[in-house]
């Protein structure tokens, strides 16, 4: 175990910073530096706007990212009522910096599409979820390629893949097949959205009742990589590993933040390295 948090350390783009504050300070600034980043993350505000009309599932999905259901605290109020009537933020359960807002949709009498952007504050968030239960509409593509002319990050979501399924199975109960109605549901989807200038956009098919299910697991991996290194390490931290790739990031991630917990226990000073300790070793400092 040592063997490998040494070669964590000897390859960590930190210890730059590390050689340059061991020089400048000593043993004292190499402590407070690690102090400083080790827990650095929990303090970068993250905001994930959740954009989409009434009963397309927001309020279900924020609960399924955030590893909640409607029966628990803090959750977002799941039903059959109009939820979103002004813009609400829901923090994560293990980082409450990290905020997943949901907003209403674009182009009701409320909120047209005239004032819609800066109705919602649109530079105060970091991405985008437009989300549908259906088909998107002509207002979705249209608030896609105006995020698109601001180098805003998005997605499109269509969740309730369940229903399709289940309403497909009642119709044609002796042809049925769930392979092919997620199929042709992603082809007429990327079809539209092509036709309508979103060619190049991302979708995800997902039901938030079934995360290990369609697309869910893919969508938190490309929100993961598409944040920069000190968000990407927000998200990775906090949001839930429903697949085996997200496993491996989690790993890479804590593996990456072992050896700063280690410095600051004493733990370090019994790796095998040169010199006497890893923390105030200049021999070390200096590779």
């Amino acid at each position: 175990m040592l063997t490998a948090i040494t070669a964590e350390v000897n390859h960590l783009p930190e210890l730059e910073e590390m050689k340059n504050a061991f020089e400048s300070g000593g043993v004292e600034k190499c402590r407070r530096l690690l102090e400083t980043t080790r827990d650095e993350w929990k303090t970068v505000p993250l905001n994930v706007a959740v954009i989409g009309n009434s009963g397309v599932g927001k309020s279900s999905f924020i609960n399924a990212i955030r590893g909640l259901t409607a029966d628990d605290e803090g959750a977002a109020e799941v039903g059959v009522k109009e939820c979103t009537v002004e813009t609400v933020s829901y923090p994560h359960s293990k980082n409450p910096l990290l905020k997943f807002w949901d907003l209403p949709g674009v182009g009701t009498d409320r909120f047209p599409r005239q004032t819609y952007l800066d109705d919602i504050g649109v530079d105060r968030f970091n991405f985008f979820l437009l989300i549908t239960a259906t088909r998107f509409t002509e207002n979705d593509t249209w608030l896609g390629n105006e995020f698109r002319k601001r180098n805003k990050k998005y997605f499109f979501v269509r969740t309730k893949i369940r229903v399709d399924i289940s309403g497909s199975k009642k119709s044609h109960p002796r042809t049925y097949s769930e392979e092919k109605v997620v199929r042709e549901i992603r082809e007429s989807t990327e079809e539209y959205l092509r036709i309508n200038g979103c060619e190049d956009a991302s979708m995800f098919l997902i039901d938030s009742y079934k995360l290990k299910k369609f697309d869910f697991a893919q969508l938190e991996k490309r929100l993961v990589e598409e944040f920069q290194k000190l968000k990407r390490s927000v998200l990775i931290l906090s949001l839930q590993a429903m697949s085996e790739e997200m496993i491996h990031h989690k790993v890479a991630e804590l593996r990456s933040r072992i050896w700063k917990c280690a410095a600051l226990s004493g733990a370090m000073a019994a790796i095998p390295l040169p010199g006497t300790s890893l923390v105030c070793d200049s021999a070390i400092l200096r590779q």
